[in-house]
């Protein structure tokens, strides 16, 4: 999830600033307890039209959703003029999507009337980095090479085909991010680590960009000779216990990796190194007996 500061003045943040009308409401919440004393959910809820007192707190904490009625009387309670309540609907199918598809197609939305209002956001910034797999590895591939850089010759390195066009806006990207940085021998370096995707980036972008290299694997069984590339998995059955101390194992790994990773020198190429674990069947307490 996203994390906001929240502004101690008089003036709420506008709505273009959120991706999450989850926090949106929660913000305006928080506002409205800092300028009213005695401010409540309870207050919140039947100045918005709502009976149930209760209602705007389950959906803040993600509880309950809420219908196209409701989304009209939060807007309309808020003050929202046309184009804030059209973006506000956006928010909600976006957050309420029951798959992908609609997922992509409202998050388009979103971001396109982001990019109308001039919205520059660090949050929208970082989810652009999780929406496409070349942002990491055009990070390291630039690592140690000269300003400024040679976009052909990076797309031609790459392993799939990167136009120079999205290289350099993906440069751009970067820079805004602060992940690259060009030094004092006008060599690119790495100038911060890589994004936390725990707390500072939305899961639905997550999902996505793991989606690309779970792809990009798949494909790497026909694209590169077995010296190329370690592919391999095993199957077993263990307990909850098991299944944690497996996950967190894996995390150590990958921990141990990226210092490796940091210390190499003379370095040949970049790699995507992955780890899966995940069911393929139920275990017996959620799986039913046949009567």
């Amino acid at each position: 999830m996203i994390l906001l500061l929240y502004k101690m003045n008089t003036q709420h943040q506008s709505i273009y600033e959120f991706i999450d009308f989850r926090i949106f409401l929660t913000a305006y919440y928080r506002w409205r307890k800092e300028n009213i004393r005695g401010y409540s959910h309870r207050l919140m809820a039947s100045s918005l039209g709502f009976s149930s007192p209760n209602f705007l707190k389950l959906v803040m904490d993600g509880k309950r959703n809420i219908s196209k009625e409701a989304i009209r009387k939060i807007a309309k309670g808020l003050g929202l003029n046309k184009q804030e309540t059209e973006y506000f609907s956006y928010l909600v199918f976006f957050c309420q999507a029951k798959n992908n598809v609609d997922k992509n197609y409202y998050f388009g939305l979103i971001a396109s009337q982001r990019a109308n209002k001039n919205v520059v956001l660090i949050e929208q910034d970082k989810l652009e980095f999780f929406r496409e797999w070349y942002h990491p590895a055009i990070r390291e591939i630039v690592k140690g090479k000269k300003d400024p850089l040679d976009y052909e010759f990076l797309s031609r390195i790459l392993s799939k085909k990167v136009t120079p066009a999205k290289i350099k806006k993906s440069m751009q990207l970067l820079k805004r991010l602060d992940l690259v940085r060009i030094n004092a021998e006008n060599s690119y370096e790495h100038s911060s680590p890589l994004l936390n995707t725990k707390n500072e980036v939305q899961p639905f972008a997550v999902r996505r960009y793991h989606k690309q290299i779970l792809s990009i694997a798949q494909n790497a069984l026909d694209e590169f000779p077995p010296e190329q590339r370690e592919i391999s998995h095993v199957t077993i059955t263990i307990s909850e216990k098991g299944f944690e101390q497996i996950k967190q194992r894996i995390q150590e790994f990958r921990d141990e990796i990226l210092q490796m990773a940091s210390t190499d020198h003379d370095v040949s190429g970049v790699y995507h190194v992955n780890f899966q674990l995940y069911p393929i069947a139920k275990g017996n307490k959620d799986a039913k007996q046949p009567q």
